[in-house]
């Protein structure tokens, strides 16, 4: 039974499930490239060179793991989280909390299954380019050839198996918990607060996440950089647990100067207020784009960047930005019968588009405020250690191509959705 209603559910909402497929592929994909790597060079001769190239894949298949918990459990959650009036109908027709659960986890599993395979071909791909383009840079020692085994398939299947089920399994807890009619309530909207233990937790990464900068600066010079993806964790955490109250403080901030344009500014303001969870779900993943290509630049700013440092740069801010893509777009394809119902009202197709155009504008602006902060909280404790330096000392034309870079990312992933739905009759898609 609990299978069958997993695979109900995935037909049923085939975006959201497209949206965990596409980024359990990404994980995967990068992963065994990662992994790949790493085997690769502690299966050739010892040497000095051939050393360094084990320690660069352990470090890239430590921080791809991080990354796809951090973007894989979002999305998943996202997902969840979009199937509230399915699963409130479920606890009121009599199942329990741990059906709930069971059917979220053989969803997760349902999904990871195709995607390890699919994810697997790209990564050999990946890794034979990227070990290519390594060995041309001379960066490979002799002896070193490029095996991809079963050895990083196991890897990304772990990863994949934990991050989906992780994810799942804390989205449904909500739903999984309450009151049948209490449950039944709530998805009749989206709920747009945050809680005061959410709240709380946020305070608490926040704190953690100076602490352990306070320690990070009093610390060795030389290890101080090794702590940042860990700060830039805690201070993501943070703000992925407060980002409601974040999201509705952009829209405060942008609220007097979005009347100017009128209806569509007003409803872009109401809509991102009402949503404001569902609004921090978009900036979370755009503020790690941001956050994680700040920090990595400034980190090697004062040293002339070598070629791994601007793969890794683009490979995780890709990585992110895919991701971030992802989710903005599974939140706009959620809107089907809103923007269905506004159509039947009276709005029409060029007033949408620039309310999703100024929504964006929110999401992008806030993102980047944010993503700044983190990644100067991040760097701070590294004191200018190897020339590292904080984003506002970046030069101007980088920090000026990573801005045009993430709102035309925004835009596109909600313009072009929103295009698709304005094709559907608003009768069809009220009722949808």
């Amino acid at each position: 039974m609990t299978t069958g209603l997993a695979r109900a559910s995935l037909r049923s909402r085939p975006a959201a499930a497209a949206g965990v497929f596409s980024a359990l592929v990404l994980s995967a994909t990068v992963i065994t490239a990662c992994a790949a790597v790493l085997f690769s060079a502690t299966a050739g001769p010892r040497s000095r060179q051939g050393d360094e190239l084990a320690l660069m894949g352990v470090g890239f298949t430590l921080v791809t793991v991080y990354l796809s918990v951090f973007v894989t459990g979002q999305v998943t959650a996202l997902a969840v989280a979009q199937r509230q009036r399915e699963t409130a109908l479920l606890r009121t027709v009599g199942a329990g909390p741990w059906q709930i659960r069971r059917m979220v986890a053989t969803e997760a599993l349902l999904t990871a299954v195709p995607a390890l395979p699919v994810g697997y071909g790209l990564g050999v791909l990946l890794a034979r380019w990227w070990f290519g383009a390594m060995v041309d840079q001379g960066l490979v020692p002799e002896g070193v050839r490029l095996t991809v085994g079963p050895l990083p398939a196991l890897v990304a299947a772990g990863v994949l198996t934990v991050t989906s089920l992780l994810g799942g399994l804390l989205a449904a807890q909500r739903a999984a918990r309450s009151r049948p009619s209490v449950a039944l309530g709530e998805a009749a909207g989206p709920a747009g607060g945050v809680t005061v233990v959410r709240l709380l937790l946020a305070v608490g990464a926040l704190a953690g996440a100076v602490a352990l900068g306070s320690a990070v600066a009093a610390g060795p010079a030389d290890r101080a950089a090794e702590r940042v993806p860990l700060l830039l964790l805690l201070y993501l955490v943070a703000v992925g647990l407060a980002g409601p109250v974040l999201g509705r403080a952009g829209c405060a901030l942008l609220a007097v100067p979005f009347r100017l344009f009128g209806a569509p500014g007003v409803l872009a303001v109401a809509n991102s207020r009402a949503r404001a969870r569902r609004l921090s779900a978009a900036i979370t993943p755009v503020t790690l784009v941001v956050a994680f290509t700040l920090a990595k630049l400034g980190a090697t700013a004062g040293r002339a960047p070598s070629w791994i440092d601007l793969f890794a740069t683009a490979l995780y801010a890709g990585f992110a930005g895919l991701a971030a893509a992802n989710t903005l777009v599974m939140l706009i394809l959620e809107r089907r019968r809103e923007i269905a119902l506004l159509r039947l009202v009276g709005a029409g197709a060029g007033q949408l588009l620039r309310m999703v155009l100024l929504e964006g504008v929110i999401v992008s602006g806030t993102s980047l405020v944010l993503g700044a902060a983190v990644a100067t909280a991040a760097l701070a404790p590294l004191g200018g250690t190897g020339g590292a330096t904080a984003p506002s000392g970046l030069p101007a034309e980088v920090l000026a191509a990573l801005a045009g870079a993430v709102v035309l990312l925004v835009l596109l992933s909600s313009v072009l959705p929103s295009v698709r739905l304005l094709t559907v009759r608003p009768t069809t898609g009220a009722t949808a």
